[in-house]
């Protein structure tokens, strides 16, 4: 998949996981259900009962659970992002839009993330991000290959 979508998949996964349990849920849950919804009323109203789902599942989740709860969700809605994009690509600008509208909503210290990417032996990552970030790359030791 291209690197762009998957950023875009991440973010978009992200950031409406972020926004469950902040002043920012109601345009999140409002803007996902549309997008997703694809102006069908019934797939809509199904959207926006997983989304319901999704914000009590982190609203009760206990502080020690909680960043697990997250990535859980966070990836789920990552696959079903991914289906929306699978079906329809012209959707991506709008997917993007919607993403910038709800972090400017989120609270300063959500509106961030972290990706880590680990690559061993001989093996190569790459991380992808969206616009206005910046990659650290932090080498390990190099080891010659045995003979």
């Amino acid at each position: 998949m291209d690197p762009e979508i998957l950023s875009l998949l991440n973010t978009g996964a992200a950031t409406l996981v972020a926004a469950a349990a902040t002043d920012a849920w109601q345009q999140a849950r409002k803007g996902f259900a549309r997008l997703l919804g694809r102006g069908d009323q019934g797939r809509e109203r199904a959207t926006e009962r997983r989304l319901d789902a999704l914000a009590t599942a982190v609203q009760q989740a206990s502080p020690e659970g909680r960043a697990e709860v997250c990535r859980q969700l966070q990836a789920a809605w990552q696959v079903r992002l991914g289906d929306l994009i699978e079906d329809d690509p012209n959707i991506a600008p709008s997917l993007q839009d919607l993403i910038e509208r709800v972090r400017t909503e989120l609270p300063i210290r959500q509106q961030a993330w972290v990706q880590n990417v680990t690559a061993s032996g001989q093996g190569f990552a790459y991380g992808v991000m969206g616009h206005g970030g910046s990659i650290h790359i932090h080498p390990g030791p190099t080891t010659q290959p045995q003979e």
